[in-house]
Formats: structure tokens, C-alpha cells, sequence
């Protein structure tokens, strides 16, 4: 369950041209502590920001 929640949470975060859907935000919420969500939100992002400067970078290709 909680595994599901952080991967439907990490796509709708990692596809920066839609929103993250209330409904995926609040399963995430309901299955994760407070703490632990947060802590995988900036995990997300943190990750695709450097996806994003590997690739702005040619370090890595898309």
C-alpha cells in the first residue's frame, strides 16, 4: 500500500506539466506519516532536479 502511494505520488510529481491529483495526495497522506511523506516528496524532487541538470548538462541523456 505504501509502496504504491509513493509511486503514484513520484509520477504526478515527476510530470512537471500536470498537477498532483488530490486523490493521490491524500492516499499518500493516509498510509504516511507526516514526517515520512515529506521526507519523500523532497526525495522526488531532489532527484528530478538532478535528473534535470544531468541532462541540461549532457551528463546523462534524456
Amino acid at each position: 500500500m505504501k509502496d504504491r502511494a509513493i509511486l503514484a505520488l513520484t509520477e504526478e510529481v515527476t510530470l512537471i506539466s500536470n498537477r498532483v491529483k488530490d486523490e493521490t495526495y491524500q492516499q499518500a497522506a493516509k498510509v504516511l506519516e507526516e514526517k515520512y511523506l515529506t521526507q519523500v516528496i523532497l526525495a522526488i524532487i531532489t532527484i528530478n532536479d538532478w535528473n534535470r541538470i544531468g541532462i541540461t548538462t549532457n551528463l546523462i541523456s534524456a
